[in-house]
């Protein structure tokens, strides 16, 4: 009975069966991801830091610690911190719950702006991307950005139409009213994807009545949007470009000018390693099949490219202008809309396998499995051994040094683990007394230079001399060292005193001497 309940399902019902079971593996990642509980780290305590020393009110202002984030995520992680304690599972319900919505949307997007196997194909690259994923349980708007920006685009596209119903404007409305003060770059896919109802409608060859009824039903919700953001501007985005370095670290990002193409070039490759998450090799083969499928949708679906690419285009004429950079986690929302024609590439080339000339359907073939194969195990792998990818693991470390502590320890705190040490310690509450935090620049995050190793000798020399005399037992907290610079730093710290106890934790160490 089974094995006929098998041969009856049709080909559309095993499409619909392995799109349910990418969106079922999605859940399960960034489930275990999420109950995994790895310590915040550095940005995601700055962001705490501001939570638990400011008012709701106060959150407006340009955040401290070099942060910025839009205010109604800043309320929502405030108020669940506030109810549910300044623990890490407090802090990324929220994200979880963006990570999860954007795959009940990304779902429903596929199934009007996909066909055939393109559908579980992207379904299952959205659900096991390592930044996607990662970004459901982090302390930060990334996940919101994806879900806001998917909401928007199929609020927005509905409105494709010269008079939409009051229902379609107030929801879209309404959404784009919020989702302005709870995620940064929605305002790109409401420009983006109303654009895209423009051209669709050709409003240049409309009659004037037709135009008229556009204007009457389209001024309300565009006055709407803009207050929305003009409001968001002044109360929060001009503070927080001149209160914090923001403005200064992203200048490097932009283009020098229009005709920048080294620029474009550059960024169009960056995207496919991040935030697409394709390592290379695998970033060129993404390309190539990103680029195959624009072409495709091009030939046979015009209208479904111009949506596509609307919000990707006015991110980029906003990168162009200087205002928001073209870069890493900051483009996440952009993710879901080129995966699409990147699947459809996929597909193209699979259907090529045997098809002649013979090589180029093996090339084709191997670029497919490629391209599906490498993020599904490495998202397996995260799903597996979800340890594997924590880093800045602090929290276990003060644990342990609270757990051991004796009258009279001190605690020596490197700068890369300051600001982890100041979150954490107020749950753990070490004496303040007791606390010596190095003064040094954060040294050797990625290598250690010798006028570091010299800074940092000549400053264990002086509190030798000093705050740390005579003293029987220091703890020494180091943390985001890659492993050949903290070695350096050990080795330095061993000439000064015997190690009589170190505990490694994924990017982080505490020893005892």
């Amino acid at each position: 009975m089974f094995l006929q309940n098998l041969k009856s399902l049709t080909h559309r019902h095993w499409l619909e069966i392995f799109s349910l079971l990418g969106v079922g593996l999605g859940i399960l990642i960034r489930l275990v991801q999420y109950l995994s509980n790895r310590s915040l780290w550095f940005d995601e305590v700055a962001i705490g830091l501001n939570l638990l020393d400011r008012s709701y009110l106060e959150l407006l202002n340009a955040l401290d610690h070099n942060q910025a984030a839009p205010p109604l995520f800043l309320w929502i992680e405030k108020f669940a911190m506030d109810t549910l304690g300044s623990h890490e599972y407090s802090l990324r319900l929220f994200p979880l719950i963006g990570g999860l919505l954007s795959l009940g949307l990304f779902y429903r997007l596929t199934q009007q702006f996909t066909q055939g196997w393109a559908r579980p194909i992207v379904i299952l690259l959205f659900s096991v991307q390592g930044y996607i994923a990662y970004f459901a349980s982090e302390t930060k708007p990334y996940s919101w950005d994806v879900a806001s920006g998917l909401l928007l685009f199929m609020a927005i596209s509905k409105l494709a139409t010269a008079k939409p119903s009051l229902k379609q404007s107030l929801s879209a409305g309404i959404l784009g009213i919020v989702s302005i003060w709870l995620s940064f770059p929605s305002i790109f896919v409401i420009a983006g994807v109303e654009g895209a109802n423009i051209v669709k409608l050709r409003l240049w060859h409309t009659p004037w009545q037709t135009l008229k009824d556009f204007c009457l039903r389209r001024l309300p919700l565009y006055s709407a949007w803009f207050l929305s953001f003009c409001g968001l501007y002044f109360l929060v985005i001009r503070k927080a470009l001149t209160g914090t370095g923001l403005s200064d670290s992203w200048a490097g990002r932009y283009p020098n000018n229009v005709w920048d193409i080294a620029w474009l070039l550059d960024s169009f490759g960056r995207f496919f390693y991040r935030p697409l998450g394709f390592a290379g090799p695998a970033d060129g083969v993404a390309m190539v099949a990103f680029i195959t499928g624009c072409v495709l949708l091009y030939r046979t679906a015009k209208l479904r490219l111009l949506y596509l690419s609307s919000p990707l285009l006015i991110t980029l004429l906003a990168a162009y202008l200087h205002k928001y950079p073209f870069r890493e986690r900051l483009i996440l929302f952009l993710a879901p809309f080129a995966l699409i024609p990147l699947a459809e590439g996929i597909v193209f080339w699979l259907a090529r396998w045997k098809k002649k000339p013979r090589v180029l359907g093996i090339v084709g073939l191997i670029m497919a499995v490629m391209l599906v194969f490498i993020p599904t195990r490495k998202g397996l792998h995260g799903m597996i051994d979800p340890i594997s990818l924590h880093f800045d693991h602090v929290r276990p470390t003060i644990q342990y040094i609270d757990t051991h502590w004796q009258a009279g320890d001190k605690l020596y705190v490197l700068p890369g683990a300051q600001f982890q040490f100041e979150f954490y310690n107020r749950r753990f509450e070490l004496p303040a007394s007791d606390i010596v935090l190095s003064q040094l620049s954060n040294i050797g995050i990625w290598k250690i230079s010798d006028a570091d190793l010299e800074q940092h000798y000549q400053e264990l020399r002086a509190l030798k001399a000093t705050e740390l005399q005579d003293q029987k037992r220091v703890w020494v907290l180091l943390a985001r060292k890659k492993p050949k610079s903290e070695e350096a730093i050990v080795e330095q710290l061993n000439s000064l005193g015997t190690q009589v106890e170190r505990k490694q934790y994924p990017g982080a160490m505490v020893g005892l001497s």
